[in-house]
């Protein structure tokens, strides 16, 4: 399952897409959250990628409202990342989102924060000198589900994380 999933997400990377999400809010409910989560990754837009080159994919997606902090569940998630990028070199790139909640001002400090976040607990626990790390904000202007229900707000709430071997 996982395996297609990477698989569904690397077409999506190669052939685009026109809208703001993968999945229409329609078809939402067709899909459990992790299937959902996964497809949004067309702001990463990575530069050119060669077929032998290795990519991961990490979601951080736990923050609290109003809050950069990571959660116990998405520490483990970066550390199941740095474990699969350890001996490797190449670029990470780091995106954070929010909800609707908020000025755009407010919001896009936010994501940047949780942005930020993501990027000092990677910093600290790999060889910088091996990465090249560029980080991206887009506030609620990115969402991965349309609404301001209590479960689009909290699957907004995240961060993005893709590695790209050079």
């Amino acid at each position: 399952m996982k395996r297609s999933l990477f698989v569904l997400c690397l077409l999506a990377l190669f052939t685009g897409c026109s809208t703001d999400t993968y999945v229409s809010q329609e078809n939402i409910n067709k899909f459990d959250d992790l299937t959902v989560k996964k497809f949004l990754i067309a702001e990463l837009k990575p530069k050119a990628i060669a077929e032998d080159k290795k990519i991961y994919l990490s979601l951080i997606s736990h923050f609290d409202f109003d809050k950069a902090v990571l959660k116990p569940q998405d520490i483990k998630e970066l550390d199941d990342f740095i474990a699969k990028i350890q001996s490797l070199s190449g670029d990470i790139l780091i995106a954070g989102h929010t909800d609707y909640q908020g000025s755009d001002s407010y919001n896009e400090a936010l994501s940047l924060r949780r942005s930020h976040a993501i990027e000092s607990y990677l910093k600290a626990r790999i060889d910088e000198s091996h990465y090249h790390f560029e980080v991206k904000y887009f506030g609620e202007k990115n969402p991965i589900v349309k609404g301001h229900s209590l479960k689009a707000n909290a699957l907004n709430r995240r961060g993005l994380v893709m590695f790209t071997e050079v």
